[in-house]
């Protein structure tokens, strides 16, 4: 058989990409906005976010109307899926107790920069709707298995990890609160591993 007569009878099998639908457009939109916002506030202007997605500006306002139903579209996304994605994967169980710690004051850190900076686009009431949320418990879950290896030296039961891990990195990574001596991510690990009198174990 020729080759003109094989290439004639072979099916057509490159398929031109299905569009998006406009569900689709805005959840992506939203989504690639959410590490701008984080970065640069309310000042990133529609024009930068449509140059970083390769898109007209005009696609961003036909999907969202104007910068603000844009905007809390961004914070919806954000806080939709930053609890599951604090929780996956957070730690090893099987690292030393000071690399797990180290890692998780790390992660959880950066998670609260996002969340500060995502509040920080809302008014006051908003912000606090979200603060307000029931959390689902997985992030406390994750902690307390990862930690679980380590409770015969660990100074509080390792369910309790999580609240008071919280308690210390919002406090340390408020922005207002830490402007001239910010604490930075070792200091909070000793910290947390040793508290002011304590001592590593093994060192004098």
């Amino acid at each position: 058989m020729a080759a003109a007569e094989i290439l004639d009878d072979a099916p057509l099998v490159k398929q031109r990409a299905q569009p998006m639908t406009p569900d689709d457009r805005r959840a992506m939109i939203a989504e690639q906005a959410i590490p701008l916002f984080i970065e640069q506030g309310t000042s990133l202007t529609t024009r930068q976010l449509a140059e970083h997605l390769g898109i007209a500006e005009g696609t961003i306002f036909r999907a969202f109307g104007d910068k603000d139903a844009l905007v809390r579209a961004s914070v919806r996304a954000f806080f939709d899926g930053a609890e599951a994605h604090l929780s996956t994967g957070i730690v090893d169980a099987s690292l030393p107790l000071e690399e797990k710690v180290a890692r998780l004051v790390r992660g959880a850190r950066e998670h609260a920069k996002g969340v500060f900076a995502m509040l920080s686009l809302l008014e006051p009431a908003e912000a606090g709707e979200y603060m307000a949320r029931a959390r689902s418990g997985a992030f406390e879950a994750a902690i307390a298995e990862a930690f679980a290896p380590d409770a015969e030296v660990l100074g509080v039961p390792s369910d309790r990890i999580a609240v008071l891990l919280r308690v210390a990195v919002v406090a340390a990574s408020i922005p207002a609160h830490h402007r001239q001596s910010p604490l930075d991510d070792e200091e909070l690990v000793q910290f947390i591993l040793y508290g002011i009198a304590g001592r590593p174990r093994g060192k004098d």
